[in-house]
């Protein structure tokens, strides 16, 4: 079985997807979806799995609009449409996730945020209710779990998937996510960066090739993977792009 199918069971199945969607490789979502800085998270990140899809296609459907204006009128006549092409649309994510990535962190300005994350069905968007209250001047208050509402549309690939293809790949698996709804975030929430985002799962084997830049001169293998992808990582982010790496299945 190749890798990148491989990597899409394990997402796929809620009792193997642990191994892909690790702690450290939700807080990496987590830090590209929010303003969050990963050394003020005090426990490992939990994941919320409202609804997660799989071969998420384009949509078949195409709009128009068009616009109007007899002589004299001021306001145009708008006429809107749209239509069924009949063809069978092409997948754009391998799996798509509306869910949330469960964070606890420091609080150093005595504000605590106690937040409840609620489902009522599996297709329903996660519900998050929230209340704030002020801590005691001088008391170190319970860390209190904050699920961050994300959206997240997976591309997996081997090492041997160029870059240059997973780029192309994006916006098709951002427009796939287009459609679902997005969950606010709860009061106190870091700032939201990207409310959709594009997730690359690849092998750690990947950022081997030395044509990723970011490795230290004189670096030993296991070092120049690691500064490589936090290379990546640092740039992908701004296109709203999380990168997490897979190791082979025990």
């Amino acid at each position: 079985m190749d890798v990148a199918s491989e990597i899409v069971l394990r997402l796929a199945d809620p009792a193997a997807r642990a191994s892909v969607l690790t702690a450290d490789a939700l807080l990496a979502i987590g830090t590209v979806a929010y303003e969050l800085d990963p050394a003020l998270v005090t426990e490992p990140v939990t994941g919320v799995f409202g609804r997660f899809d799989l071969a998420v296609p384009l949509d078949a459907r195409v709009s128009a609009l068009a616009q109007f204006r007899k002589t004299g009128e001021p306001v145009p006549w708008e006429v809107a449409a749209s239509w069924d092409t009949g063809q069978v649309p092409p997948v754009a994510a391998d799996a798509v996730w509306s869910g949330a990535v469960v964070v606890r962190t420091a609080v150093l300005d005595g504000t605590i945020v106690d937040v409840t994350a609620k489902q009522s069905g599996v297709d329903d968007p996660v519900a998050l209710d929230a209340t704030v209250r002020m801590g005691t001047p001088g008391a170190d208050p319970p860390v209190a779990p904050v699920p961050l509402p994300v959206l997240v549309a997976f591309l997996a690939a081997g090492a041997d998937t160029s870059p240059r293809d997973l780029l192309r790949a994006t916006p098709a698996a951002r427009l796939g996510a287009a459609r679902y709804p997005v969950a606010d975030a709860p009061p106190g929430a870091p700032e939201r960066r990207f409310d959709r985002l594009v997730c690359w799962v690849v092998p750690g084997t990947a950022f081997d090739d030395p044509g990723w830049p970011g490795a230290r001169t004189g670096a030993t293998p296991d070092q120049g993977r690691a500064d490589r992808l936090g290379a990546a990582r640092s740039w992908l982010a701004g296109q709203g792009v999380a990168v997490i790496t897979t190791t082979e299945p025990a």
